[in-house]
């Protein structure tokens, strides 16, 4: 971040609000210089402002952050995570099972209407939107009589490598609950040092053939991916 820039956002951090002549003062340059500061922090949709009438006079513009503004300072979700997690986990031995399945389940239901009547198939593309759009940089290829979906990125690594029967476990039971009637495998995992998590899908076994159809498999006739994989 440009210096004059970041002093902006700082200053707009603590006071929550400031006008231009507040923000001159405080960077130390002229208004029209500060201004042009304030249209590049605007065009990147860091800050917004609001206009002020007075009783008399010009009306003021006041600026201050938006949400993605305040994202641009550090966070430490991970740390009070861990806490509760500390915390919640040592309450019984049954504790971490108990709620990687809760998550598993809130995290299914709030997705379950993209994939409601889709083929297998489908689902699968959709569940590599959703975790590419949660962080986790995913993407799926046609596997034999199944798929294969690729996660190249762990959102919650800081988290996931103290507490991997939560995190993983519940990433696991939210693909289940998501592609009900599927069989899902993990066959690599970036605890293991592998360079992805990897889940190998497959329609559950003993479908008869056109209960398999329906679900868009249709052994292995189909071999395009969905998506490619990201370059190396």
């Amino acid at each position: 971040m440009q210096k004059t820039r970041q002093v902006i956002l700082d200053f707009l951090k603590q006071s929550e609000k400031a006008t231009l002549d507040e923000l001159s003062t405080e960077a130390g340059l002229a208004p029209m210089s500060v201004r042009g500061h304030l249209s590049v922090l605007e065009r990147d949709g860091l800050i917004t402002y609001d206009e002020v009438r007075g009783k008399v006079g010009r009306p003021k513009y006041v600026y201050s952050l938006t949400d993605r503004g305040h994202d641009q300072f550090p966070k430490s979700y991970h740390i009070i995570c861990n806490r509760v997690l500390d915390a919640v986990t040592s309450v019984s031995a049954d504790a971490a099972t108990e709620l990687a399945s809760r998550i598993a389940d809130g995290w299914a239901e709030e997705y379950q209407p993209r994939v409601s009547g889709k083929s297998l198939a489908e689902q699968v593309k959709v569940l590599a939107a959703i975790r590419s759009e949660e962080g986790a940089m995913a993407y799926s290829e046609v596997q034999g009589d199944g798929f294969v979906l690729h996660q190249r990125n762990c959102p919650a690594s800081c988290v996931a490598a103290r507490f991997p029967q939560i995190i993983c476990t519940s990433e696991i039971g939210f693909m289940r609950r998501l592609l009900n009637g599927a069989s899902i495998e993990r066959v690599s995992w970036a605890r293991n040092g592998d360079s992805t998590c990897s889940y190998v899908i497959r329609p559950e076994p003993g479908l008869a053939r056109s209960e398999r159809s329906a679900f868009g498999v249709n052994g292995g006739a189909v071999t395009a991916a969905f998506g490619p994989a990201p370059a190396e």
